[in-house]
């Protein structure tokens, strides 16, 4: 190697040595630095996003209809299935409900697609004032704003 660095000029190694500085700032660059600055873009992006959605989610629920929940308590007859049923027809929920699985006697697990999420808002306080309580629900966000896919699992108190 130092047989061919020979046969060329001082000034022609300082040349060659400046460009492979360059293509090595081009290439830290090109590979490191401006991945790093998009990504970070698009995470200040979505960070702000779900700032917005936080913002009208609590708008939402501060605007919530009021009128919609029964406040009285009602008392569960027969099987929890058939009771979870009755008070989907009522708040009109079918269509939205996907599975509904019982788990044991006092256990109920739902899946609704697609539903909005004012409604499901209802439901849920529907059903938390005739004795039950909600264990798990998770809850994300579908192609329209205001609407929502959800997995609950309600409980006897």
């Amino acid at each position: 190697m130092s047989d061919f660095l020979a046969q060329y000029s001082m000034r022609e190694k300082m040349i060659v040595v400046l460009a492979l500085l360059v293509m090595i700032v081009i290439g830290a660059h090109a590979l490191v630095i401006e991945p790093y600055q998009e990504r970070v873009a698009v995470l200040e992006e979505e960070i702000e996003q779900h700032r917005d959605d936080l913002g009208w989610m609590k708008s939402a629920v501060a605007n919530m209809p009021a009128a919609g929940v029964n406040t009285a308590s009602t008392e569960i007859n027969g099987t929890l299935a058939n009771f979870i049923d009755q008070v989907v027809r009522k708040q009109g929920l079918r269509g939205q409900l996907s599975q509904m699985s019982p788990i044991g006697n006092d256990e109920i697990r739902m899946r609704y697609s697609a539903v909005e999420f004012n409604r499901l808002v209802v439901f849920i306080a529907q059903v938390s004032s005739s004795g039950l309580m909600v264990k798990d629900i998770r809850i994300s966000s579908a192609d329209n704003p205001g609407i929502v896919d959800s997995n609950i699992v309600l409980v006897r108190r």
